[in-house]
This record gives structure tokens, sequence and C-alpha cells, in this order.
């Protein structure tokens, strides 16, 4: 059996999950919070009767607003994580260089918790050791449990969750600028949103490959209980307030 050749077939089969798996988290944020909040714009104006203009008003605002919000937030947030662990890593590095006998026998404590001992153990330390990059390297991941390719591409992290954002948000918006009768437009956006969020979930238990039924149903759940209250409330204030457009 040639070794290599069916090592390069089984990375190649992606037995572990798709490529999209790196950015999952970020389609999922971005999308289900796009239809989220904007169907409970749409629920609201709904609920409070106002003119179908309203809706595309405040509709595309959030949108727009929203999705910059979170795909510079999310940004912002990987490029922390990135930051800090770009200060632990000198931190290992100095430390390796200033009390390396300390940092070695952290090394050796991480194996022999792993099983190893005795020469084993020995040697598999003094491998690590050798190398103060792979030493560093070993110390991030087994005391702190970070690993550089959980920090990197901030940027595109953002980018992704803005477009996720951008591409659902705007179907709950899109029957009130499409040709669509007005008495006919909020059933419509009713169906659009809850197949987008089907869309949602089933992209994520494809990904995941876990919660085959249970992903999407959690997914239309929440957007169903967020969607109500907001309807719920435009239908409150329209009773109080007595709002008229």
């Amino acid at each position: 059996m040639d070794i290599q050749k069916a090592l390069a077939e089984h990375r190649a089969s992606e037995p572990h999950g798709s490529a999209l798996g790196l950015y999952i988290h970020d389609i999922v944020y971005g999308a289900n919070d796009g239809i989220v909040t904007t169907f409970a714009v749409v629920s609201g104006v709904n609920g409070a009767q106002l003119a179908p203009y309203v809706v595309v008003i405040l509709g595309l605002a959030n949108v727009l607003a929203d999705g910059l919000s979170m795909g510079l937030g999310n940004y912002l947030s990987n490029r922390s994580k990135q930051d800090n662990y770009q200060r632990i890593l000198k931190e290992e590095l100095q430390e390796i260089e200033d009390i390396p006998e300390i940092e070695r026998e952290e090394i050796r404590e991480v194996y022999r918790a792993k099983g190893f001992s005795g020469a084993e153990l020995e040697t598999v330390t003094q491998r690590i050791t050798s190398d103060k990059k792979i030493w560093a390297d070993t110390m991030m991941r087994e005391e702190h449990g970070l690993a550089p390719e959980d920090t990197a591409h901030p940027m595109l992290h953002g980018l992704v969750t803005f477009g996720a954002f951008i591409f659902f948000g705007m179907i709950p918006v899109a029957p009130y600028i499409l040709p669509i009768a007005d008495s006919s437009r909020f059933v419509v956006t009713i169906v659009a949103t809850g197949i987008a969020l089907l869309m949602v979930g089933l992209l994520r238990s494809s990904v995941t490959r876990e919660r085959m039924f249970r992903g999407p149903m959690e997914i239309v759940s929440i957007g169903a209980l967020c969607a109500t209250a907001a309807y719920i409330v435009g239908a409150m204030l329209r009773g109080f307030v007595d709002v008229s457009i």
C-alpha cells in the first residue's frame, strides 16, 4: 500500500468537513442576524400599519448600517484575538530566552500528561525544545489553547459576515421593492423569510454535518420568535400612540 498516495486521497476527500468550515460561523452569524433584524423591522412596521415605503426606508437603512456594524465588529473582534495571540507569543518567546529550564519543564509536564515517560518523554521534550518556534507554538497550543489559524484573516471574516448580512438581509425587504400587490407583500415576506432561514439552517447543518433537522428548526424558531415580538410591539405602539404616516 502506497501510504503517501492514500494520505493524499484522504485529504482530498475532505472527510472532516468542507472548505466553508472556516467561515461557517461568519456566514450563519451575518445571515441569521440579517434576516431576523430586517424581518423584525418589516413586522414592526406592519404591526403599526405604517405605509409600505416606510418598510423600504427602514429596511434598507437597517441592512446597510447593521451590516457594516456587524462586519466591522467581527473584523475588530478577530483583530483583537490576533493581537492578543501575538502578545502572548512574544511573552512565551521571551520566557524561553529568560527561563528556558522552567519552560522546558512545562513541555515535559504537558507530554507526561499525554502518557509519555522515561527516555521517550525526554526525547520528545528535547525534539520540541530544540526549535524555538516549534517550542513557542507548542506552548501556545498546550498552555493557552491558542493556534495561529484561529486568528488568521480578520478582514476576510469581517467581509464574509458583511456579505452574508447584506445578501440575506435584503430578502425580507425585497417584496416591498418588487412589483407585488400591497395586500400580498407581507405574506410573501413571511414565506421568503422562512425559506431564507431554512437555507441558512441547512447550510449550517451541511457544513457541520450535525443537527440535520434540529439546526434549521432552531434558526427558524428564533426568527419566528423575534418577528412575533416585533409585530406585537408595532401593534401595541399603533394602539397607544396612533401613529399614521
